[in-house]
């Protein structure tokens, strides 16, 4: 390990007490010294637990708190706790008849004075401190150089695509992950879903050439995958089936990378084969019966069948799947016009809908839920409630100096100031302008199936839609149940995989999400990209929300597993044909997902038509004052026609 001084050590926890307005040093400001050098002793003993720095040194940011703006006394003062630490450290020293306190010393003399913020943080990420007092102790000294993982030879299995890229950055994760094997194949590249992770499926190979069972690899940003972890432990691990995927081990995180993974069980038939549901669908029977009689029940009995009375507002929900309500240039402050624009809460949407470009806004006592150091960038919401409340009413505040600026996830920043770069209402109007459409996509309302029929445009609705409430149900979801993320395992058996969104959370956004995939990834392919081709599929979704079959025996086919879908939607509404929930749910996704560039053009198309049938279904429910009837809008007359 690098030789570093006390002297280097305090002037960096001195400079991280200022960072966070405290002006006093603490223990919790050694700490994160420490953990700030580079291929250190403490960095690299907790990257060996799976938990990067960074997301310790925000976890213990997260604890300390910011101080006040108004320092209250000169220099930085010593809190007895660590004048008692930098005691012990000394003494150690002195042991070893040393003049200079180590990186080693202090680190064994936080952990072993035992009761101060890092050791209470270690604590809550479910790391040991006496065992992590016992490794700093006796791990011995290495040159940095060591840190970097062994080399693995990697191979590549039958299935895996020819011209499919690994990353430099993922290879080397996959390295630190499988450093005791002599080699791993790379079997494929599960599709995944719409994020930035890449899940593998990986074969790990003994040096004696044996082969361990194959698992699933998924590496994305190392927040989020600390994140994964976390939600799994928290929401998942004691709620799954008995034969389904499980976390294995740790997340593996690297020092010198953004990027961290899990490792996943890979369930597989007497074949090891095992395929996700885009792959597995041709080989069902029936793959609507499946999801019906096989998923729903094996999940549902500690999933989606624990459910709860639950009225919610829709933002508190899905306001997270839209893009950021506001992008902002980062500006000082003090640079802001008396008369800028504030915002805060209580959140009022119509001040959004005017705001030009270069508009000056101060933004007050939002939540920082991200922050994008590669971008310099990070990411507000509002509120500090539940997790949905905390995601909702994003706005991007880019062009920020994040060395002069401790922001960490969890923080309430009391005033931020910038001038307006983009909007959501911008931004979702160039995502539709982008799919060439054949109508003012700025007009209240859009063609239907033909020019005698109109159906809300969603983007003039999306605000209103957001404030409205609805009676549903709570129960544990998935959170991203696409077809990437089921897997079909021996005897055609289910497994999941990816709980990056596990939580608590509306019942039906699940089979929202997965009636989507379905007619984004297998159906609407099929038919075609035109915008006809869309609207001709479209009459057919109508028929199914009416309660009646598609017209022809082609299609009746074809959306055979929509319509197993609908009938679990059906035990899942909150109230008996109260259908105004499953179609606010379909909105709201639709919405987010006609911005994917994953998908074909002409399902991009279709999913914001279904959006805007989605509307029309919204406004005849409140029109007639039925929720039993959940034909939309100004569509019932040509569905009418239709039969």
């Amino acid at each position: 390990m690098a030789t570093i001084t006390l002297g280097d050590i305090l002037i960096n926890a001195r400079q991280e007490s200022i960072r966070m307005r405290h002006y006093y040093l603490g223990v919790e400001h050694l700490f994160i010294s420490l953990l700030e050098i580079q291929g250190g002793l403490t960095a690299t003993l907790l990257e060996e637990q799976g938990i990067t720095p960074r997301y310790i040194v925000d976890s213990i940011r997260r604890i300390a708190g910011k101080g006040n703006r108004q320092r209250l006394w000169a220099g930085i003062p010593n809190t007895p706790r660590a004048d008692i630490v930098l005691s012990i450290a000394n003494d150690m020293a002195l042991d070893e008849r040393r003049t200079d306190i180590s990186e080693r010393d202090l680190l064994v003399a936080i952990l072993d004075e035992d009761d101060s913020i890092p050791v209470r943080v270690l604590r809550r990420l479910r790391i040991n401190p006496t065992a992590l007092l016992e490794a700093a102790r006796t791990t011995p000294s290495q040159p940095i150089h060591t840190i970097t993982p062994s080399y693995v030879g990697i191979e590549f299995g039958a299935d895996f695509k020819p011209h499919t890229t690994i990353p430099d950055d993922h290879l080397f994760v996959l390295r630190r992950m499988f450093q005791t094997y002599q080699r791993i194949r790379m079997e494929r590249r599960l599709l995944g879903g719409h994020s930035s992770a890449a899940l593998y499926v990986v074969t790990p190979i003994n040096a004696d050439g044996a082969h361990d069972a194959a698992v699933v690899v998924k590496i994305d940003r190392a927040d989020n995958i600390l994140e994964e972890a976390a939600r799994y432990e928290a929401h998942v691990k004691n709620s799954l089936p008995p034969l389904t995927a499980r976390l294995e081990d740790k997340p593996v995180t690297v020092e010198t990378s953004d990027y961290a993974a899990l490792r996943y069980t890979f369930v597989t038939d007497a074949n090891g084969d095992s395929r996700d549901l885009r792959e597995a669908a041709a080989g069902l029977d029936s793959l609507g019966g499946w999801i019906e009689n096989t998923l729903f029940p094996y999940f549902g009995k500690t999933w989606w069948m624990q459910r709860y009375p639950y009225r919610f507002q829709v933002w508190m929900e899905y306001d997270w799947l839209l893009p950021p309500l506001l992008v902002l240039e980062h500006i000082n402050e003090n640079d802001a016009p008396a008369d800028a624009l504030l915002i805060s809460e209580p959140i009022k949407r119509n001040i959004f809908h005017d705001l030009d470009y270069g508009t000056t806004v101060v933004i007050d006592s939002f939540t920082v839920n991200r922050v994008y150091r590669d971008q310099n960038a990070i990411q507000l919401t509002v509120g500090k409630g539940s997790e949905a409340t905390r995601r909702a009413y994003k706005i991007l505040v880019r062009g920020i100096n994040l060395s002069e600026y401790a922001f960490f996830r969890g923080e309430v920043i009391e005033r931020i100031a910038g001038r307006v770069y983009e909007t959501r209402a911008a931004l979702l109007l160039q995502t539709v302008r982008a799919l060439n459409p054949d109508f003012d996509p700025t007009a209240d309302s859009i063609p239907g199936f033909d020019a005698d029929s109109r159906f809300p445009n969603p983007l003039t609705r999306i605000d209103a839609a957001l404030e409205d409430y609805y009676n549903g149900s709570l129960s544990k979801i998935h959170g991203d149940l696409h077809l990437g993320n089921i897997l079909v395992g021996a005897s055609q058996h289910p497994f999941l995989i990816d709980f990056a969104q596990t939580r608590s959370g509306h019942t039906l956004f699940d089979w929202a999400m997965l009636e989507l995939s379905i007619l984004n990834e297998l159906i609407m392919p099929k038919i075609g990209d035109e915008w006809w081709h869309a609207r001709d599929l479209l009459r057919d979704l109508a028929l199914i929300n009416s309660g009646r079959p598609p017209i022809t025996a082609e299609r009746r086919a074809l959306l055979a597993p929509i319509e197993s879908i609908r009938r679990v939607a059906a035990s899942c509404l909150a109230r008996q044909d109260a259908w105004g929930e499953y179609h606010i749910a379909l909105a709201m996704s639709a919405i987010r997902a006609f911005a994917w560039e994953t998908i074909t053009l002409g399902a991009r198309r279709l999913m914001f038509l279904i959006a805007a049938l989605s509307f029309a279904e919204l406004t005849r429910r409140r029109t007639d004052g039925s929720e039993s009837r959940t034909s939309g809008g100004t569509v019932s007359g040509a569905i009418d026609e239709l039969t």
